[in-house]
């Protein structure tokens, strides 16, 4: 929950420290504690080699002799001078001999004869390895720290007396001082890791608004496609590379020139329908009001109503309401058309259908047709069989209109033909007229959606051919002279079974 509520960056910052923080974290501790254990190990196998040099040294049985109040005698300042050369030659703080029962015998720190040494208490386990009968070796104590507050340690070393049980035993305290450098070490770490993850918290900041600042920017742009504004184009250098920014900003900007495209059509439809919808509109406006004034001037009589005329005015006002219905369904169905649902359709039985249906509204001396040729029974396409004969339909609609405008009373013709293109996949369906042709001022404008020449037209013929065409995967195209116009229209052939 709090997450969410987090921004980008924070959550980046947050991705990048944390681990970074712990890996650091972890490896200077993981490097404290083996430094410390090696330096530890290290000091204890001196001290034991100390201790051990200075037992083989010793003589038990001197030692033995030694008895409380025994300081002054020669074999005590013997002892203890040797100890002091091996303290002094050592650098260590303390060298003693002491008893299996923990009482000093000779002590360079000069406790008396017999003094129990409660500090070995701490080191029994240690100890017993030191005393082992006949098998007694060196050993080393943990850190302790000293009455001075600094940090020892002891080794340990037995003095050998022949066959006979281990009963003394050389103890050497060394100052681990050592580990004031590894102090100073740990300081060191802390340092050099605080000084990463703040290396690390201005890299993720850097790398976070280098993220951020393109992903903010997208946001920005966002809006303003959310708010409608659909002519300001997402900025160049989002679009610019591969990386998922650059994905998004190229998917934003597709989905707004897609809407653009849409409002324009839309706006372009409304035009459309406010244009179209007014001339009828107004002729049936202009025959009701002839109508009226009609009925007004006959009155009760009878014998005064022109039944002929006022019947034209009729006529005339279902005439301009067939031509709004169709205009309304023009509209629908090319503002609500669905995708094409794909099918194997046979070309030649729509191109009859389409031939059958233009010929009943052609003029008398005009022929819609169908070429023979040898495969115009094998050619089937991939396509949506009611949507290809709408658009099929509308080119020969077109056809018979172009031939009907050309004033001669010369035979017309309009030739519908399918046929194979080359040695692709591919199938060709020809619409061929013996019009007057499409001028040229005229013809790159023929695909724009309400453009129209005709008094009556909603222009929506070519321009709705031609989104069929595409989204069935097709290509159109037009070659038009003084002698006519031929559309073409290429659409995948469908996989023989």
């Amino acid at each position: 929950m709090l997450m969410s509520r987090l921004s980008l960056l924070t959550k980046l910052l947050l991705a990048i420290l944390v681990p970074t923080v712990l890996t650091f974290a972890g490896f200077g501790l993981l490097g404290h504690f083996a430094a410390a254990r090696a330096l530890e190990a290290e000091l204890g196998r001196r001290l034991q080699g100390i201790a051990a040099v200075v037992a083989s040294q010793t003589s038990a049985d001197s030692v033995a002799l030694l008895q409380p109040g025994d300081e002054q005698s020669r074999t005590y300042r013997n002892i203890l001078r040797r100890l002091t050369e091996a303290r002094d030659a050592a650098g260590v703080a303390r060298v003693y001999i002491f008893a299996v029962d923990q009482t000093v015998r000779v002590d360079t720190a000069e406790a008396a004869i017999g003094t129990r040494d409660y500090s070995l208490e701490s080191s029994r386990a240690e100890l017993r390895k030191v005393f082992a009968a006949r098998q007694g070796g060196p050993s080393a104590s943990i850190l302790f720290r000293g009455r001075d507050g600094q940090l020892y340690k002891s080794g340990y070393a037995p003095v050998v007396a022949g066959t006979e049980a281990v009963q003394f035993a050389v103890g050497v305290d060394g100052s681990a001082a050592i580990y004031q450098d590894l102090q100073r070490l740990r300081q060191t770490l802390f340092m050099v890791g605080v000084s990463g993850a703040v290396a690390m918290i201005l890299l993720a900041v850097l790398l976070g608004r280098r993220l951020t600042g393109p992903l903010l920017r997208l946001r920005n742009s966002a809006r303003t496609v959310g708010s409608g504004v659909l002519d300001q184009p997402v900025e160049a250098a989002l679009l610019r590379g591969r990386d998922e920014v650059a994905v998004l900003a190229q998917a934003l900007e597709t989905m707004r020139t897609d809407l653009r495209t849409r409002d324009e059509r839309m706006q372009m439809m409304l035009a459309g329908i406010a244009h179209e919808v007014r001339n009828p509109l107004g002729g049936m406006e202009l025959f009701a009001g002839l109508l009226q004034e009609e009925l007004s001037a006959a009155g009760n009589s009878v014998d005064s109503f022109d039944v002929p005329t006022s019947l034209g005015y009729v006529a005339r006002i279902k005439k301009e309401l067939l031509h709004l219905q169709a205009v309304v369904a023009d509209f629908l169905e090319y503002a609500r058309r669905s995708r094409p649902a794909l099918t194997t359709c046979a070309v030649t039985e729509l191109l009859e259908e389409v031939a059958e249906n233009a010929q009943a509204a052609a003029a008398p001396n005009c022929r819609v047709s169908v070429a023979a040729t040898a495969e115009r029974g094998t050619l089937n396409v991939l396509a949506d069989a009611t949507q290809l004969r709408r658009a099929l339909l509308n080119l020969a609609q077109n056809a018979v209109q172009a031939c009907a405008e050309r004033s001669t009373e010369e035979p017309m013709m309009v030739v519908l033909s399918c046929s194979r293109v080359g040695v692709t996949q591919r199938v060709r369906i020809s619409c061929q007229d013996t019009g007057a042709g499409i001028p040229e001022a005229v013809l790159t404008k023929i695909w724009t959606p309400f453009f129209t020449t005709r008094q009556q037209g909603t222009g929506l013929g070519l321009a709705f051919v031609r989104e069929i065409v595409k989204e069935h995967g097709g290509e159109l195209a037009v070659e038009t002279s003084e002698r006519g116009t031929t559309f073409h229209i290429d659409l995948p052939a469908a996989k023989s079974t």
